[in-house]
């Protein structure tokens, strides 16, 4: 149940990701979420993205590195 409710709500993560983007960038968050889904080509606005996505996931690996988490037994 817990999988479902994550598919069905907005991805926050995302959504600051696309907002980020779109300020670098100088475009609209619409215009950033077009380039995603492949409807509007704009190479610079696809790569700060990926690069803005691949970032976050060295930081977070970093943080995991620095700070281990112990999974709670039920």
């Amino acid at each position: 149940a817990k999988n479902m409710r994550k598919n069905n709500s907005r991805d926050a993560e995302n959504a600051t990701r696309v907002k980020r983007t779109a300020a670098i960038c100088g475009v609209s968050e619409v215009y950033v979420y077009k380039v995603i889904a492949g409807e509007r080509d704009n190479d610079d606005v696809m790569s700060t993205f990926m690069e803005l996505q691949e970032g976050e996931g060295k930081l977070l690996e970093a943080v995991k590195k620095l700070v281990p988490i112990k999974s709670k037994k039920r």
